[in-house]
């Protein structure tokens, strides 16, 4: 680890990145890392803006993660406090844990009813209780490499999950050649920035001795950049495709030919306000019947109360 201490002490963090400590701040412990993270909020705000009108919310539940993945990756590396590690990892893991959710029950009718998101929160929860517990400890080296271990291992397992399914969409014959487009750009986004992730975690010391004195190129911050692309595609994809199953008619459509989003016929849209609207129509009828029915009830027992009083009264008079 880099030996620099500022504005947040001494790093906790179960593992810290090449770029060095402090270096442009005091009060930033890694400022180019912090500073790209904001490209994945930036992802996660377009696709809600883009895709909140007639889709599925699960869909922008996924958009979403990409957000407080990329707060809790300001989080940790602006500080590199293990505490703070945790909420960049852990919505990380819950990110494409919805994004399985997603590809799986992707039917009009749920094949996995209850069980599928109750299993996978279960599982997301007991990693958690693992990485809390092996990486609390930072100056264990042992339990620092398991936690880095598992989380990234788990991670991997999942991802590939998603990524394995996403073949079966884009290999569809019936599918758009746009699609396979997304697929294919985000494929190879996302795999150079994984190659740089590598070189930065494990030449660190290459980085810092470059010919000519080429300064480290930051690969973890351009990670950054290439998984926030990467993030923001598939869920795209998921959302295209999860849109065709409902039968909603999805096109994609792009933006610059580099950045892709899914649109909805006009008739969905019109479709779901007159749904909504024909409920609250509905509840207001039902409301009306009710307040009828009750000025009925509370008119026929001021007629028999009425109707009481002047019999009493006639009932006496001739008593007399």
């Amino acid at each position: 680890m880099n030996s620099v201490i500022g504005f947040w002490g001494v790093p906790t963090a179960t593992i810290d990145w090449c770029e060095r400590n402090y270096e442009v701040t005091h009060y930033i412990a890694e400022f180019f890392n912090t500073l790209s993270s904001l490209c994945m909020v930036s992802a996660g705000i377009f696709g809600i803006y883009k895709h909140s009108k007639g889709f599925e919310p699960r869909f922008s539940i996924c958009f979403a993660s990409i957000i407080v993945v990329g707060i809790g990756s300001i989080l940790f590396h602006g500080t590199l406090l293990f505490s703070l590690q945790l909420f960049d990892e852990v919505p990380m893991m819950f990110c494409v844990l919805m994004l399985c959710y997603s590809v799986f029950e992707n039917q009009k009718e749920k094949r996995f009813g209850k069980w599928l998101p109750i299993g996978l929160t279960i599982w997301g929860l007991l990693i958690t209780t693992i990485m809390i517990l092996s990486g609390k400890d930072h100056n264990d080296r042992m339990m620092q490499m398991i936690e880095f271990y598992v989380f990234q291992g788990t991670f991997v397992v999942m991802a590939g999950c998603v990524y394995l399914h996403t073949l079966y969409i884009v290999f569809n014959p019936n599918v758009e050649k746009g699609v396979r487009k997304l697929w294919f750009l985000g494929s190879v986004v996302f795999l150079i920035g994984y190659i740089g992730w590598h070189i930065d975690l494990h030449f660190c010391s290459r980085m810092h001795q470059l010919p000519f004195d080429v300064p480290n190129p930051q690969l973890h911050a351009w990670w950054h950049f290439t998984a926030s692309y990467g993030s923001y595609l598939i869920c795209v994809l998921v959302t295209y495709n999860g849109s065709k199953v409902l039968g909603k008619n999805p096109s994609l459509r792009w933006i610059l030919n580099i950045l892709p989003y899914i649109e909805l016929p006009e008739s969905n849209l019109l479709n779901e306000k007159s749904a909504i609207y024909g409920n609250e129509k509905s509840e207001k009828v039902i409301n009306y019947g009710t307040i009828i029915n009750n000025i009925g009830q509370d008119i026929r027992k001021d007629g028999e109360k009425h109707v009481n009083d002047i019999t009493n009264s006639t009932n006496a008079r001739s008593t007399k």
